[in-house]
């Protein structure tokens, strides 16, 4: 009788915190969208303005530049291609690990997956050193190449669970017809990972989009990237153009917001396989 009487209190309790993160999450998304449709006059009132005549001008202003929309340029290139890259470059590893088996199989996959514990900023000098030394600085090659290394241990990862999901028998019925390896991973491993590669393809996006500390380090004006861009918006007085920082980071994140909500459901399957067989 006792539990039955603290499970509607659990459930409001419950309720409430569930609220309160939401609120707590939420609520910078919504002052940075309040902050970018402000007027000029309103943006440093004090207590700050929530009711005021929306407008566009800081937007207008953001794309009308020859900066910014180069930098959003930027970034779509870096990050599809880093994504194009890492799914079918990791896919391919990870099927070779999980159904072909070798000798030191899982020392070599420890391997893969050990850069992916070094924090970015351990790496940053030694990699400095040599894209410089290459004579790669300030190239959307240099960043596509970085960020597909960065994301590849955990695409691997992932597809490789996702991979051992599927039955083996279909792929081996497929090498009974003649089917090559090569062909048993397109015909056979590629449909039915869909939602694995789905799931690390918005992964390896996202990541990739967000990225800071490399293209800072290794860009200086015809490789810069929307995150960094925003730097630019910093006067020589180190003073914050409000209005146009909230809309360009508005903008920036707008394809991530796009990307996993349209495809949240592959993310979520492609994440928990392997949890449960």
């Amino acid at each position: 009788m006792s539990l039955r009487r603290r499970t509607p209190f659990s459930r409001l309790g419950l309720a409430f915190a569930i609220a309160a993160l939401l609120v707590g999450t939420l609520f910078p998304l919504y002052y940075m969208l309040l902050t970018s449709l402000k007027p000029d006059a309103t943006l440093l009132d004090q207590p700050p303005a929530f009711l005021f005549h929306p407008v566009l001008d800081h937007f207008k202003m953001l794309l009308s530049g020859n900066s910014f929309p180069r930098y959003y340029a930027n970034s779509i290139t870096v990050a599809v291609a880093t994504t194009l890259l890492t799914v079918t470059l990791g896919s391919m590893m990870a099927y070779v690990m999980a159904t072909i088996p070798f000798r030191l199989s899982g020392t070599a996959f420890f391997f893969i997956l050990l850069p992916r514990t070094f924090p970015p900023i351990t790496t940053l000098i030694p990699v400095f050193v040599a894209v410089r030394w290459l004579g790669m600085m300030d190239r959307l090659t240099t960043l596509i190449l970085f960020e597909t290394a960065a994301c590849l241990p955990l695409v691997v990862w992932i597809m490789r669970g996702f991979i051992r999901t599927i039955p083996q028998s279909l792929l081996e019925a497929s090498f009974v017809d003649g089917c090559t390896p090569a062909q048993g991973f397109f015909r056979i491993i590629v449909p039915l990972a869909a939602p694995g590669l789905a799931a690390v393809g918005i992964i390896s996006f996202i990541d990739t989009w967000n990225a800071f500390l490399m293209p800072l380090v290794l860009t200086n004006f015809n490789a810069v990237t929307a995150p960094v861009g925003m730097l630019s918006y910093i006067n020589a007085e180190e003073e914050l153009v409000w209005g146009l920082v909230a809309a360009g980071a508005v903008l920036t994140i707008l394809p991530v917001l796009i990307a996993a909500f349209t495809l949240n459901r592959f993310l979520l399957q492609g994440l928990t396989a392997g949890a449960v067989k």
